[in-house]
């Protein structure tokens, strides 16, 4: 990226968001939601530094929490497809941060052209804010990262994904960012397929399997792993 434009980064305190600003560049700008209500029309009417200055916006804020998103739905909404949409139609080029919650879990192994069919709410208003993203230039990043420590004390043992800490995530979209001409439209990061009980384990040794079944505040998807071959290739070639 030049250095003379800036990057706008949304979500800045979220889990990361305060990653990403330590491993992107200097030219980077991240408001807080006080600054900078993304789901107020006027907000974004009235943000005191002009649009033109930003070439490009890293879009992390997003409402995650999966139980909250059925019980508040207005609320996940308006955060995750309303505030999308409000960012698109400044149409900057975009970064979309977006989850492997967008498949429905049966087959795992999801490649980017595979038909997105979310199980819950949050994975719905997620493709819904896909589709906002899409109507600028974007590139749709697919992932799924985890505080660490692991946060919960139960993990599901039966429930498989290619997500990891947010340490290790951060700086593979961190990479995809600073090669954001490089990249196809939607791209899948993530590392080795595992159960959330394995990858938990790794900081929690203590923590409780359980199955994926027994959780009834939200409907959870049994794998939801990513096929990661395209970026695989396109870091080779960056490497090169």
């Amino acid at each position: 990226t030049d250095d003379g434009e800036m990057i706008l980064l949304t979500g800045g305190t979220g889990l990361l968001g305060s990653h990403l600003i330590k491993l992107l560049p200097d030219n980077l700008f991240a408001p807080t939601r006080q600054t900078l209500d993304i789901t107020s029309k006027k907000a974004i009417d009235n943000f005191h530094v002009c649009w033109e200055n930003f070439h490009l916006i890293v879009h992390c804020a997003a409402f995650t929490d999966l139980v909250k998103s059925e019980q508040t739905p207005g609320t996940c909404y308006n955060v995750n497809v309303g505030g999308t949409s409000n960012l698109a139609k400044l149409k900057i080029p975009m970064v979309y941060i977006s989850t492997e919650y967008v498949f429905d879990g049966e087959e795992g192994f999801y490649n980017e052209d595979d038909k997105p069919e979310p199980k819950n709410y949050y994975g719905l208003t997620k493709l819904w804010g896909e589709q906002e993203a899409r109507r600028t230039r974007s590139v749709i990043i697919r992932c799924l990262f985890k505080s660490r420590p692991f946060k919960h004390d139960f993990a599901c043992y039966n429930q498989f994904t290619t997500g990891d800490y947010v340490d290790k995530i951060a700086p593979e979209i961190a990479l995809a960012i600073r090669n954001f001409d490089k990249l196809p439209e939607t791209i899948h990061i993530g590392f080795n397929k595992k159960s959330m009980f394995e990858l938990a384990r790794v900081t929690k040794p203590e923590i409780k399997p359980i199955s994926y079944q027994s959780i009834t505040a939200v409907r959870l998807p049994k794998d939801t792993s990513l096929d990661t071959t395209r970026w695989r290739k396109i870091k080779e070639l960056l490497h090169d």
